[in-house]
C-alpha cells in the first residue's frame, strides 16, 4: 500500500565538512551553510506530494533530480532581514528519481549560533499535517486558548465594575496580561505559523511587539500594592520597555537593524523590570502589605526562568521564551486573578449595600415615593439643567377627618392609597412626599389646568381597608422657566399658595353645600 503521508524523522546532514546521520529535531551548531539529505525512497506514491518545513532564520533552497525547486531568499532590505520563522510547503514534481532530497540551507542571522532542523512532511493531505501538527501543539493550543478566554472573561469583569466608583482597575491589568501571553505563545506555536505563513512578517512583529511588553502588566499590577517607595522605579521600567520597542520599531522599520539582532536589549529591559519587580516584592512589608507573600512566590520563578532564557541566549542556544517562563507567568496569572476577583466581588457587594442604603435614603418608608430628601436633590439638579419644569403642590383634603373618626391606621391607608392615586395619574413624572399628607409633584412637561381639574373630579377610594372612604386633592402649580428671571424657589412658593387657595376654595364649596 502506498505511503500517501510520510513524516521524516532522520536525515543525513553535511556540515563543518562531516555528513552525520541524526534523528530529527536536530540542533546544529554552526554559522555557516548546511546541507540536509532526506531518505524518500520508502515514499511510494511520487505524484501530487508536498514538502511542508518550518524553519527559523535561515534561507532554503531544495533540489531533486539535480533541479532546484523551491529556493527562500531573503533580500538585505526586506523585513524581517533574517527571514523570521517560516513555514515553507513545497511542491514535488511528480515520479521523481531521486531517492534522496537535498536542502540547502543558509543561516541568516549571526545571533544564533545553532540552528534547529525540524521534522519534515511529505504529504499528500492537508487534512493529515494540521492534524499531525494539533497533537504536537494540542497543550500549547489549550494554553494559549484558556489565557485568551481568561483575557475576555477578565475584561468582562472589569467593564462589569465600570459602573462603581471603586473601579478595579486590577482586573483588566490582569486581562491585559493574559492577552499578551496569550499573543506571544500563539507565535511560537508550530500550528499557529502554518495557518497564517502567508503572514509571517505580521506574526514577526506580534511575536517581538508581545515579547518586549511581557513585564509591563506585571509592572503596572505591583505599583501602588507595595512599598510607594518603589512606584517610581516601576514606572521607570513601564517607560524603558516601551521605549525598547519603540527604538527597535524604527530601526527595523527603516532596515538598520532589526528586532531579532537586538533581542538582547530585549531580554535587558525584561530582566530589569523583574528584578524591580522581585525588589519591590522582597523590601515591602509582610504585614502593610498582605498581598506580598502570594506576588513574591508567583514571581520568583519568572524570575529564574527569564535568567535562564537570557543565558540560553548568550550561549548561543537561544530558540524561543523558555516554557517554564510561560507556565510561571500563567501561575502568576491564576494567584493574581483569584485575589483581584475577590475585590471585585467585595467591592461589588459593597456596592450593592452602599446603593441599597442610598436608596433606603431616598425612598420615603411607608409610600415608597420619593421623600424630602430626594425632592432636594432633584431641586438641585433643575437648578443646574436647561428645563422648564411645572411644579404641582398638592395634599389630602380629609385626613385629619379620616383619622379623628378611624384612627391613624386608617390615615396611613389613606396616605399610601394617595401616593398611589398620584403615581397612576402622573406617571412620567416625578412624585414625592414630603411628610403627612403632602406631595410634590415635578414634570418636565407643560401640565395644563383642565388634565388637573380632571384628576381632582376623579372617584378614588381608600385601598386596603373595610370601609368605602373616599379621598380627594388640591392642587396648586406654578411654571419655572431656567432662563425666565424668577427663581425657582418662588415657583415652589408659588405652587404651594396656589394649592392652599384651590383647598381653601375647596372648603368654602362645602360650606356652602
Amino acid at each position: 500500500m502506498d505511503n500517501i503521508d510520510y513524516i521524516a524523522n532522520s536525515a543525513e546532514i553535511e556540515y563543518n565538512n562531516d555528513i552525520q546521520n541524526v534523528v530529527l529535531p536536530y540542533r546544529v551548531k554552526t554559522v555557516k551553510p548546511f546541507n540536509v539529505y532526506i531518505d524518500v525512497s520508502k515514499y511510494v506514491n511520487k505524484t501530487h506530494q508536498n514538502i511542508v518545513m518550518f524553519t527559523r532564520f535561515l534561507e532554503l533552497e531544495c533540489y531533486i533530480d539535480g533541479k532546484s525547486i523551491y529556493k527562500y531568499a531573503v533580500s538585505d532590505n526586506s523585513v524581517p532581514r533574517s527571514g523570521g520563522r517560516v513555514y515553507h510547503v513545497i511542491n514535488l514534481p511528480d515520479n521523481f528519481k531521486d531517492k534522496n532530497i537535498l536542502i540547502k540551507f543558509k543561516p541568516k542571522t549571526d545571533q544564533i549560533k545553532s540552528f534547529k532542523i525540524n521534522k519534515i512532511y511529505i504529504v499528500n493531505s492537508e487534512y493529515f499535517f494540521i492534524g499531525e501538527l494539533l497533537s504536537k501543539n494540542i497543550l500549547g493550543v489549550i494554553l494559549v486558548s484558556t489565557l485568551m478566554i481568561m483575557s475576555i472573561m477578565i475584561v468582562m469583569f472589569y467593564f462589569m465594575d465600570m459602573g462603581t466608583e471603586s473601579k478595579n482597575k486590577r482586573i483588566f491589568d490582569i486581562g491585559l496580561l493574559c492577552f499578551i501571553m496569550a499573543v506571544y505563545y500563539a507565535t511560537q506555536l508550530e500550528i499557529f505559523n502554518y495557518l497564517f505563513r502567508k503572514y509571517y512578517k505580521a506574526i514577526y512583529f506580534l511575536d517581538y511587539l508581545s515579547f518586549s511588553h511581557y513585564s509591563i502588566p506585571m509592572l503596572i499590577l505591583v505599583r501602588g500594592r507595595l512599598d510607594r517607595r518603589f512606584d517610581k522605579f516601576l514606572t521607570a521600567s513601564i517607560y524603558m520597555c516601551i521605549l525598547n520597542f519603540s527604538i527597535q520599531f524604527v530601526l527595523t522599520l527603516l532596515g538598520i537593524n532589526e528586532f531579532h539582532n537586538m533581542v538582547k536589549y530585549t531580554h535587558m529591559a525584561l530582566f530589569i523590570s523583574y528584578f524591580v519587580i522581585l525588589a519591590a516584592l522582597l523590601f515591602s512589608s509582610s504585614k502593610e502589605y498582605p498581598e506580598k507573600m502570594s506576588m513574591l512566590l508567583s514571581s520568583v520563578p519568572i524570575f529564574l526562568s527569564l535568567a535562564s532564557s537570557l543565558f540560553e541566549y548568550w550561549t548561543g542556544s537561544y530558540d524561543s521564551m523558555s516554557p517554564i517562563l510561560l507556565v510561571s507567568l500563567f501561575v502568576f496569572v491564576i494567584i493574581q486573578a483569584y485575589f483581584a476577583i475577590n475585590a471585585f466581588m467585595y467591592m461589588q457587594k459593597e456596592s450593592l449595600n452602599t446603593k441599597t442604603y442610598e436608596r433606603l435614603m431616598l425612598t420615603d418608608a411607608l409610600t415608597k415615593l420619593g421623600n424630602r430628601y430626594s425632592f432636594e436633590q432633584k431641586i438641585e439638579e433643575i437648578k443646574k439643567g436647561k428645563d422648564d419644569i411645572t411644579i404641582i403642590s398638592t395634599d389630602l383634603n380629609n385626613l385629619k377627618e379620616i383619622n379623628d373618626t378611624y384612627g391613624h391606621s386608617y390615615g396611613d391607608a389613606a396616605i399610601i392609597s394617595a401616593a398611589r392615586f398620584l403615581k397612576e395619574n402622573f406617571a412620567k413624572d416625578f412624585v414625592y412626599r414630603l411628610g403627612g399628607d403632602e406631595f410634590m409633584i415635578i414634570s418636565h412637561d407643560d401640565i395644563d389646568d383642565e388634565y388637573l381639574e380632571e384628576v381632582k373630579n376623579k372617584d378614588y377610594f381608600i385601598k386596603g381597608i373595610d370601609k368605602q372612604i373616599k379621598i380627594s386633592f388640591a392642587f396648586g402649580k406654578s411654571r419655572y422657566e431656567y432662563n425666565s428671571s424668577d427663581a425657582l424657589n418662588d415657583a415652589l412658593e408659588d405652587a404651594d399658595k396656589n394649592m392652599y387657595i384651590d383647598k381653601k376654595n375647596i372648603k368654602n364649596a362645602k360650606k356652602n353645600t
